[in-house]
């Protein structure tokens, strides 16, 4: 009994050990549980000499999901739980972010990452899907519905940027990174209506990453509004596909104006707000986001 409990002593202290000292393994090992329980498989491919990750699994018809400005590819993983009963999920990391290279000579303007994502998808065989995307992700996935619209079956917009309610361009610099713990609250507040828990080393490791990528992210943001695509105002009406356009009632980083202009702009669409909830409903709310997504995707013919 006294070795049994010293093991056990120990797997607790080792435990410890890696939840305060090394937050990234503990972020990846999440990721992990999530990937698993969604049956997808992490995969790679390079396109132009340049390599990108992605998840991918489930069966049925192709569901294609894009994440946000500053996220990754596992923007969408506790959602994809559901949502690979049913298709098959493609969860690809957008050029630039996540674990991708980050190289100055290449270009990421929206243009830029659908014209990357059209080599990729036909690399994957991959010839008609629904597409969809958060924020930036649903940006490009409009652009991309406009560039190709022969391939998407329907449009999936969740806090989706792209058209504009206010004069000026969007994606302006950041002024400064995170750097304390009470920024941090007032980003998360900013982010969320029911924030996630966070242990302190992985709110710690996050002002790490903003302080980190501060300048490569601004950076970013330049070669978007300099970029083509920057504002759909006049083309999204030149979309036909079946279009959910799904937002959180206190969005303050997209704000719900933008979502009723994208539903006055599209011709076939469909509006659902969730209440009480704000930019990130994937990662606020997975479930209710992921039963709205197959609502509105089994309504396709």
């Amino acid at each position: 009994m006294y070795i049994l409990g010293l093991i056990f002593l120990l797997l607790i202290v080792y435990v410890a050990i890696i939840y305060l000292f090394f937050p990234q393994q503990v972020l990846n090992f999440n990721y992990k549980i999530f990937q698993w329980k969604a049956g997808l498989t992490k995969k790679s491919i390079t396109i132009d000499d340049y390599e990108v990750t992605y998840y991918d699994g489930g069966h049925g018809e192709n569901l294609i999901l894009i994440h946000g400005f500053s996220d990754s590819k596992a923007s969408f993983l506790q959602v994809a739980k559901w949502l690979t009963k049913k298709y098959r999920v493609i969860l690809p990391e957008v050029p630039g972010f996540g674990i991708t290279a980050r190289d100055k000579n290449r270009r990421y303007g929206i243009r830029d990452q659908v014209v990357f994502f059209h080599k990729m998808f036909e690399k994957l065989q991959v010839k008609e899907f629904h597409l969809g995307g958060n924020s930036m992700g649903g940006h490009i996935s409009a652009a991309y519905t406009l560039q190709y619209p022969e391939q998407v079956k329907s449009l999936l917009l969740l806090n989706a940027a792209g058209v504009t309610v206010i004069d000026g361009l969007p994606y302006q610099p950041a002024p400064k990174p995170v750097e304390t713990m009470e920024e941090l609250n007032e980003y998360m507040t900013y982010l969320f209506v029911e924030r996630p828990f966070m242990p302190g080393s992985v709110q710690r490791l996050f002002i790490e990453n903003s302080q980190k990528n501060f300048e490569w992210l601004n950076h970013m943001r330049k070669e978007i509004r300099e970029g083509k695509d920057i504002i759909l105002n006049e083309r999204v009406p030149q979309i036909k596909q079946q279009t959910l356009i799904l937002w959180g009632d206190s969005d303050r980083v997209v704000v719900p104006q933008v979502g009723e202009r994208y539903h006055k702009l599209l011709p076939n669409s469909q509006l659902k707000v969730m209440k009480n909830c704000a930019h990130v409903p994937q990662y606020e709310r997975p479930q209710e986001t992921s039963e709205i997504l197959l609502a509105f995707l089994q309504e396709i013919k």
